[in-house]
């Protein structure tokens, strides 16, 4: 991951890519979703829903820092919303919330809100 003086990550974006939160595969959830973005990371979300609300999230990549710390930050952000609303988190929001990542590396936060939209469709799928 990169080092403090990497330039163009925020302290925030730097901690959740050195400890990223909800990271791994759970052991039961209600909706799952793998995709691999056009830079060739993989990233994978699992959610458990009660009662509508995102309730339980977890996540993993096989990506670079970058790709860990968006994907950490889509977990914090989807936590305890309603699943529409956790749908709806959008790439902006994930960078917004990071305080900066490389310009290059923007697009792992597309991959992040993609993969999370796709879990929680899916987990709405599993409730019909």
């Amino acid at each position: 991951m990169a080092g403090d003086s990497e330039p163009g990550f925020s302290a925030i974006a730097r901690d959740h890519a050195m400890y990223p939160r909800h990271l791994g595969p759970p052991q039961s959830w209600g909706g799952r979703a793998r995709i691999t973005g056009p830079c060739g990371d993989t990233m994978e979300f699992w959610i458990t829903v009660e009662d509508g609300c995102v309730k339980r999230v977890w996540f993993t990549t096989d990506g670079c820092g970058s790709s860990l710390a968006c994907g950490s930050m889509a977990t914090t952000l989807c936590r305890g919303r309603q699943v529409g609303e956790a749908k709806e988190i959008a790439p902006a929001d994930i960078l917004r919330a990071l305080g900066g990542i490389p310009a290059e590396s923007e697009h792992c936060a597309l991959l992040a809100a993609g993969t999370l939209r796709a879990a929680c469709e899916n987990a709405g799928a599993a409730t019909e």
